[in-house]
């Protein structure tokens, strides 16, 4: 895999109505099942299509197999979706840089469950978001680095447990060695007041919300 930079995984939630994501060259793409019919629309062969296939019809899975695609497919009794099978799949290939997209959608318990894989202690170490339009999703261990723009929208959410020791920078609102509860509102809706911002926690995580273009 040493000639791709960067997994893009495509799963079957909604495509972004203002879609900021750009496909590079060196991007393997994957088709997390259903997210086949998005790299379609878009032009694009996947490099690998996986999942169970139960949301992928037979003339365009035909397509891929006639286009040599790399297809793993699994059984549609299982415990992981097929997103998780997705990035542990990806991450087995050595590719630590991942973009997940579509991934949003009108079934809310998948869109929190593709949230929730941002935890998967597997992807502690690599680099993932979730791109949906103009919003990016990020899952803060420790610490992030993170390249905005005065007016930005920050949201910083407690995921699962309460985050301790929270501090940031570049920020409206600061936060000095704070503590953000999950059934509180605290960290929502902060604004960038550079072109930097980092945050850093101490115990627990944090999934960081970046809003490029808000909504009126």
């Amino acid at each position: 895999m040493e000639n791709y930079k960067r997994a893009v995984l495509f799963a079957n939630g909604d495509f972004p109505e203002e879609d900021a994501l750009v496909i590079e060259d060196s991007d393997f793409l994957v088709a997390v099942d259903g997210g086949l019919r998005h790299l379609l629309f878009l032009g694009l062969t996947p490099q690998l299509l996986i999942g169970d296939l139960d949301s992928v019809n037979t003339e365009d899975l035909g397509l891929c197999m006639e286009w040599g695609v790399e297809i793993l497919r699994f059984p549609t009794h299982k415990d992981e979706t097929d997103l998780e099978l997705a990035l542990l799949e990806v991450l087995q290939r050595g590719l630590t840089n991942i973009v997940i997209t579509c991934a949003v959608g009108d079934r809310l318990d998948h869109t929190l469950g593709n949230l929730a894989l941002l935890a998967l202690p597997e992807l502690k170490d690599a680099h993932v978001q979730i791109s949906h339009g103009s919003t990016t999703i990020y899952c803060v261990n420790d610490h992030i680095d993170l390249e905005t723009y005065p007016g930005a929208l920050i949201s910083l959410l407690p995921w699962g447990e309460t985050a301790h020791g929270v501090s940031t920078t570049g920020l409206q609102y600061p936060l000095n060695d704070e503590t953000l509860y999950p059934w509180k509102s605290r960290g929502i809706s902060n604004i960038a007041t550079s072109d930097h911002v980092t945050v850093t926690v101490k115990t627990g995580r944090l999934y960081l919300f970046y809003v490029t273009r808000q909504s009126t």
